[in-house]
């Protein structure tokens, strides 16, 4: 586990988004979480996959997704291939 534990309580303003929380934690958090979140500048690893309220990001606007006003639930989700 990158971070270290399993839950984090963050306060973000009105209007932050998903791009702007996974920032946050990359400042928090350094290269090792960067390089297992990010591909790339911007670009999510093709192996991550990120919910918010239990709605996948890929559906409500990728890392632009806004996070709502109240309390919001995120689930970081690395998949797993096997064999």
């Amino acid at each position: 586990m990158v971070t270290g534990q399993r839950e984090l309580q963050m306060t973000f303003l009105e209007g932050a988004t998903v791009a702007d929380m996974l920032a946050s934690l990359s400042n928090l958090y350094g290269d090792a979480f960067t390089c297992r979140v990010f591909s790339g500048p911007g670009k999510l690893e093709h192996t991550m996959l990120i919910f918010v309220d239990g709605e996948n990001i890929k559906g409500c606007g990728g890392l632009a997704a806004t996070l709502s006003n109240s309390e919001v639930e995120v689930i970081m989700l690395p998949m797993f291939a096997g064999g």
